[in-house]
C-alpha cells in the first residue's frame, strides 16, 4: 500500500501570516496613538509657554534691557548649568548696557535712548544667537484672589504713639496691677517679648524706665514648666530662623540693630540660635537667647496683664483697665551687648508666632481683627491695633490740611504673604529699580528664594542679597556718577535731592519706595541719642554735608526691609488674611 503525506494548502499559510501581521499592526497603531494622547497636553503647555517667541522685553526697552523667553525644555541637569550661566549673562549684559551710557549722569536728560533700539544698536545682531537661551522658572508665590488684593483695611481707634531714639522705634507698654510702664522696641522680625525684671536682673543696663518690679504686680503669675508657652509653635520653624529674629549681626556705628553687619564674613552676619531655646530651671520656663555678634539675654516666662499706652499716664491707665490682656513674656534676668546698652527697656515681638500679641488680644476680645499697622517717621509715628489708623480722604487742597493730621497720600495696596507657614513677614518682589534703571529679572531669584524678602521693623537698616550688588552698583553709578558704597561721602543739597529712589515692586502692584532721606544718614546723626529731626536732610543746607547709605548689598540671601525702608508709609499686617497693605502716609504723632 502506498502512503502519501497531505500537504497544507498555500492559501491557509498565507492567511495565518496575514493574521499575525494584522495583530502586530493593530498593536503598533494602538501604542502609537496612546503615546500621542499622553504627550499632547505637555506639548500644548510647552507651545503656549513659548508662544511669545522670539523675544519679550523686560523693563525699559530704550535702555537696552532685554530678557529672552525659554524656547525648549532642558533636562534637570542641563538646566541647572544653563540657568546659572544665563543669569550671569543677563547681569553682565545689564552692566554692559549701563557702561555704554556711562556719560549720562544726574545733569543729563532722562530721554537719552542711545543704544536701546535693536534696529540701530550694533550689538543687536550679535544678540540673535541668544534667542534660545533658557531661563529658570521662578518659584510660584501663594495665589490670591484679585478681590482680596483690592480689599480695604478696617479703621481702628486703638492708635498709640511710637518714639524714635537711637535708630529704633519704641512704644510705651503698661504691664501688671497696678500698671508699670516699659518702653519696648516694636519688632516685626521677632517672636518674643522681653524686658528686665527686678530684683532678678541686678546686672542689667540703665534704660528708659525702671525695671519691671515683678513682686509689685498682684496679677503676675510665673509660668511653670508644665505650661511653658514660648516654646510652642503650630508650624515648622525653618532652621535658619528658628530662634527669635531674622538674620544677623549688627549694622555698625553703634546702631541698635541686631541684623546685618559691615563684616564680609557671612557666618558672623547670620543670627543662628537653638530651635526651641527654653529649659526648666527651678520649675520655671527659662529662655536663653544668644546672638553671634555677642549680644544675649536670659529670662523666665511670666504671665501678666499687658496693653499699649499713650504718652500721658492717666489715659494710659484708663485704657489698661479696659483692654489689658493676659500675655506671656520673658522676664529678663541678664542682658549683654546691645541689649544692655540700648535706650529702650526691651523688645516687643510682633511676628506671626503662635503666642503673638495681637492674636492674644483677639482671643481675649480686646480687638476684633487679628491685625495691626505701623507708621514710622523720623520722629516716631504710631502703631494701630485691629486695623489701620489712617485713611485716604481725596483732599482737594492738601496744602491746607493740618500738619499734625495723619492721612494716606494714596490708596492702600495689598500684596499676599509669600510664605504662609513661617513666623516672619515675607513678600514677593517682582521688580527692583534704582531710580529709572530697572535691574535684570534674573536677580529676583536671589531676593525671593530662601527666606525671601522680609519686613522687619526691628532692623534699623535695609539689607539686600550680595548677589544683586553688581547690578545695583552699576545702576547707582550710572545715575549718580559715583561708585556705590557704605562710607561717608560729601553731597551738596542739589546732589542729595537728585539721588535715586530705590523701588521694590511687589506682587499685586505695590510700589515700595525708599527715598534718599530715608536710606541716607547724615554724619552728625551717627553715634548720638538726638532725635532724627535735628538732622532732617529735607531742610536745605549750604556747602556740603556727609552722608552714608544705609542700604547694604551684602546680605547672605534674600532682603531685609528694615525700619528705614518703612519710613513715611502705613504698613498694615493683616495676619488673619495673610496680606500686607502699603500706603504712602503722613503718620500721626
Amino acid at each position: 500500500m502506498k502512503f502519501s503525506r497531505r500537504m497544507p494548502r498555500p492559501t491557509r499559510r498565507i492567511g495565518r501570516i496575514s493574521l499575525i501581521l494584522l495583530v502586530c499592526g493593530v498593536f503598533c497603531i494602538a501604542f502609537g496613538w496612546t503615546y500621542v494622547l499622553i504627550s499632547f497636553p505637555t506639548s500644548l503647555r510647552t507651545t503656549s509657554e513659548t508662544s511669545s517667541f522670539p523675544v519679550s522685553a523686560v523693563g525699559d526697552n530704550s535702555q537696552g534691557i532685554v530678557s529672552w523667553n525659554k524656547a525648549r525644555t532642558l533636562s534637570p541637569l542641563e538646566s541647572s548649568h544653563v540657568g546659572v550661566a544665563d543669569e550671569q549673562y543677563e547681569q553682565n549684559e545689564f552692566v554692559a548696557n549701563l557702561s555704554d551710557r556711562k556719560n549720562r549722569h544726574l545733569s543729563s536728560t532722562a530721554d537719552d535712548t542711545t543704544g536701546g533700539n535693536p534696529a540701530t544698536d550694533p550689538s543687536a545682531e550679535n544678540d540673535k544667537q541668544h534667542l534660545f537661551r533658557w531661563k529658570p522658572t521662578p518659584r510660584t508665590p501663594p495665589q490670591v484672589q484679585p478681590s482680596r488684593l483690592n480689599q480695604t483695611a478696617p479703621l481702628t481707634s486703638l492708635i498709640y504713639p511710637l518714639h524714635a531714639k537711637s535708630g529704633t522705634h519704641h512704644a510705651y507698654v503698661y504691664i501688671g496691677t497696678p500698671p508699670q510702664r516699659q518702653a519696648l522696641i516694636v519688632d516685626t522680625g521677632s517672636r518674643l517679648t522681653a524686658f528686665p525684671c527686678r530684683p532678678h536682673c541686678s546686672d542689667c543696663g540703665t534704660h528708659a524706665s525702671e525695671p519691671f518690679h515683678l513682686n509689685a504686680s498682684s496679677s503676675h503669675a510665673i509660668v511653670s514648666c508644665e505650661e511653658c508657652r514660648l516654646n510652642q509653635v503650630n508650624f515648622h520653624l525653618e532652621d535658619d530662623f528658628s530662634g527669635d529674629g531674622i538674620g544677623g549681626g549688627k549694622s555698625g556705628h553703634g546702631r541698635n540693630s541686631l541684623r546685618g553687619t559691615n563684616s564680609q564674613v557671612v557666618d558672623k552676619r547670620q543670627r543662628r540660635r537653638a530651635l526651641i531655646p527654653n529649659s526648666c530651671i527651678n520649675n520655671q520656663c527659662g529662655i536663653d537667647q544668644k546672638y553671634t555678634e555677642g549680644s544675649s539675654w536670659k529670662a523666665f516666662e511670666v504671665k501678666d496683664l499687658f496693653w499699649l499706652g499713650l504718652d500721658e499716664t492717666v489715659p494710659s491707665l484708663k485704657e489698661h483697665d479696659e483692654f489689658a490682656t493676659p500675655f506671656v513674656f520673658g522676664c529678663q534676668v541678664s542682658e549683654k551687648g546691645l541689649f544692655k546698652t540700648q535706650f529702650a527697656d526691651g523688645i516687643m515681638g510682633l511676628s506671626m508666632y503662635t503666642q503673638m500679641l495681637v492674636g492674644e488680644f483677639v482671643r481675649h476680645g480686646s480687638i476684633s481683627h487679628e491685625s495691626f499697622s505701623l507708621c514710622l517717621n523720623r520722629e516716631g509715628g504710631h502703631i494701630s491695633l485691629g486695623g489701620v489708623g489712617l485713611a485716604y480722604d481725596h483732599p482737594s487742597e492738601p496744602e491746607q490740611q493740618p500738619v499734625n493730621r495723619g492721612r494716606h497720600l494714596a490708596p492702600m495696596k495689598f500684596t499676599p504673604f509669600a510664605k504662609l507657614n513661617v513666623w516672619y513677614y515675607a513678600v514677593t518682589v517682582t521688580s527692583i529699580s534704582v531710580g529709572t534703571e530697572v535691574l535684570p529679572k534674573s536677580i529676583l531669584r536671589f531676593v525671593n528664594d530662601h527666606k525671601g524678602t522680609i519686613v522687619d521693623s526691628g532692623t534699623t537698616d535695609t539689607f539686600i542679597s550680595h548677589k544683586v550688588q553688581k547690578a545695583f552698583a552699576s545702576a547707582w553709578e550710572m545715575i549718580t556718577g559715583k561708585s556705590y558704597n557704605n562710607i561717608l561721602q560729601k553731597y551738596t543739597y542739589q546732589q542729595f535731592t537728585e539721588l535715586p529712589v530705590i523701588t521694590f515692586e511687589l506682587q499685586g502692584g505695590v510700589q515700595w519706595e525708599i527715598k534718599p532721606k530715608a536710606y541716607m544718614e547724615a554724619e552728625d546723626a551717627q553715634n548720638k541719642n538726638e532725635t532724627a529731626s535735628r538732622n532732617d536732610p529735607s531742610v536745605p543746607w549750604e556747602g556740603t554735608r556727609k552722608f552714608t547709605s544705609r542700604i547694604y548689598v551684602d546680605e547672605p540671601a534674600g532682603v531685609v526691609l528694615g525700619s528705614n525702608a518703612m519710613m513715611d508709609k502705613e504698613i498694615y499686617f493683616d495676619v488673619a488674611n495673610k496680606m500686607l497693605g502699603v500706603a504712602k502716609a503722613t503718620c500721626l504723632h
